[in-house]
């Protein structure tokens, strides 16, 4: 994920075996954002995780770590994090809490693109801004 150079959206690219869709958000920061997609040919080129994405166990006390409870440092929440990223994936069970991810967030520019997906990405942008102008008349 990486904030859109052009539009002021967020742009994402979900990859999996199955294939690839690129997507338009209009904000990470609220609740129900609007979200726009489209499957694509090919993945874009973009920065590689060590961390697969995934559910990881989260015990109780890795939380408090993790939350600066019990006058943690900030060099031992980060190694709990980094435990928790290492950690083996597992399917989620009732009564146990989990961490879900991790998402790659990039700076602008940092995704490489074909030029099919550049016209996507165009394409993408432009529907989203007929949408939020079509649901919120005052939309610029």
């Amino acid at each position: 994920m990486s904030p859109s150079q052009k539009s002021g959206f967020y742009d994402g690219v979900v990859a999996g075996p199955e294939g690839t869709w690129m997507l338009k958000i209009d904000s990470l920061f609220k609740p129900f954002p609007t979200v726009i997609g489209a499957p694509t040919e090919e993945a874009p080129k973009a920065p590689r995780t060590a961390f697969p994405f995934g559910f990881r166990k989260l015990p109780p006390h890795v939380i408090l770590r993790l939350l600066g409870g019990a006058q943690v440092s900030g060099d031992e929440r980060m190694a709990s994090l980094v435990s928790v990223l290492s950690s083996e994936t597992v399917v989620p069970e009732e009564g146990a809490s989990y961490a879900q991810g991790p998402f790659v967030l990039t700076r602008p520019g940092k995704v490489d693109l074909s030029e099919n997906q550049r016209e996507l990405d165009d394409r993408l942008t432009s529907e989203m801004r007929r949408f939020l102008r079509l649901r919120y008349p005052a939309y610029g």
